[in-house]
């Protein structure tokens, strides 16, 4: 397979940081380096991915409180942005609904909000951003809400261990 050119300007401490990388890796030049840090960071975010185990009412109910949300270029890897989104979604559905008919999130997706806040406040940068662009890729390719179509996006869903169930309803568009 041929590769495809991408050029891009980078700061002057990613290029040091690059030119560093490359002096210690004998990779022949930092173009060379940035190729392979493109290839540890699309490997580290499949790893990371892999690891995560959410039941398939969990992966269901972050789909729909993710629904619409962009994986912004400026807080990726940087900010929780699973925990955050998922944490204010609890808290406002709970609190402040919108509708008179909104229930909380863990009683429409018959799930622990504490225990999946407590999960995903375990998860590294990496592993959030993982978890994001694995939901943002499942609702981009129409993918099922069943563990077949979570694992389509590399999202491993395990059995519920109170019901040992792995159905579950599907998000709403």
């Amino acid at each position: 397979m041929a590769d495809t050119r991408i050029q891009a300007r980078v700061s002057e401490d990613v290029a040091a940081w690059l030119a560093e990388r490359d002096e210690r890796m004998l990779t022949g030049g930092t173009g060379l380096q940035a190729k392979m840090e493109l290839g540890i960071w699309k490997d580290a975010l499949t790893a990371e991915l892999r690891r995560i185990r959410l039941t398939l009412n969990q992966a269901n109910c972050l789909a729909d409180i993710l629904n619409g949300t962009m994986i912004s270029p400026g807080i990726a890897g940087r900010a929780p942005v699973v925990l955050m989104e998922a944490s204010d979604a609890f808290h406002l559905a709970r609190e402040e609904p919108l509708a008179y008919d909104e229930v909380p999130y863990g009683t429409k997706w018959d799930i622990d909000e504490k225990k999946l806040t407590e999960y995903l406040r375990t998860l590294g940068p990496t592993a959030d951003h993982a978890l994001h662009d694995a939901v943002n890729r499942w609702w981009q390719t129409n993918a099922e809400a069943t563990v077949e179509g979570w694992a389509t996006v590399g999202l491993t869903v395990v059995p519920d261990p109170h019901t040992g169930d792995d159905s579950a309803p599907a998000p709403e568009a």
